[in-house]
């Protein structure tokens, strides 16, 4: 016996195939069957002839169903002669399993125009490059020599204010000049400041190293570097 599902529907075929012999040697001409122990039903099976019998059975999914066959023939006005029933189990499949749904293609790269930049997944304005560093904006130098002052005239070409630290030093054997000498003094941006120097000239040499940074502490690079020296 060999069951079929048929497709689309909940049922499924059994061919019962084959011709035994009962009572003797007589070939069967009728087939009995039974469904899960039902009622018996019977089915004309003229094997002989190399006919078959079908049997539907009631399926569903993954459903197991009993089924018994027995051979028998017809021997009216007695009691038929059978043979032994014979059973099988079917086993209906489970439905197969659901397609995969398909993968969700691959986003597109995102490209930005020049000057903008990806965030996430947009497209900005690109920020703005850092500015450089304002440098070599400091210019120093000592004005005419008078006979009791001195001044040292600083300018500032940048727009940020600077804060300027004055070291002078000598190597004057005079007792009387000081070896080393400083002062801090702020100097506008865009903008100029002199420093005076008061006393008797002594016709000292001074070298001097100016050194200017932006006065709000922002910038740490300095703003400008002199060295240049005098004598008075």
């Amino acid at each position: 016996m060999n069951c079929t599902e048929q497709p689309g529907e909940t049922a499924a075929i059994c061919v019962v195939s084959g011709c035994p012999r009962v009572h003797g040697d007589y070939v069967v001409d009728a087939m009995h069957w039974k469904i899960d122990g039902s009622e018996q039903q019977e089915e004309g099976y003229k094997c002989i002839n190399g006919a078959t019998t079908r049997i539907a059975i009631p399926t569903r999914p993954g459903s197991i169903t009993d089924i018994s066959v027995q051979g028998c023939r017809k021997n009216w006005p007695d009691s038929d002669w059978c043979g032994p029933w014979a059973s099988m189990r079917y086993t209906s499949p489970e439905p197969a399993a659901p397609k995969p749904a398909d993968p969700a293609p691959a986003p597109k790269p995102i490209k930005c125009t020049a000057g903008r930049v990806l965030e996430g997944d947009q497209c900005v304005a690109a920020p703005k490059p850092p500015e450089p560093d304002v440098t070599n904006a400091i210019q120093a130098s000592f004005g005419a020599p008078g006979v009791s002052s001195i001044a040292f005239n600083v300018t500032n070409t940048s727009n940020i204010a600077a804060k300027c630290s004055y070291t002078a030093t000598t190597d004057s054997i005079n007792p009387l000049v000081p070896k080393k000498t400083t002062r801090q003094f702020n100097v506008p941006a865009n903008g100029n400041h002199t420093e005076s120097f008061s006393g008797a000239p002594t016709l000292s040499t001074y070298n001097v190293v100016l050194s200017c940074k932006d006065a709000s502490g922002k910038q740490k690079a300095e703003l400008g570097h002199v060295e240049t020296s005098v004598t008075w």
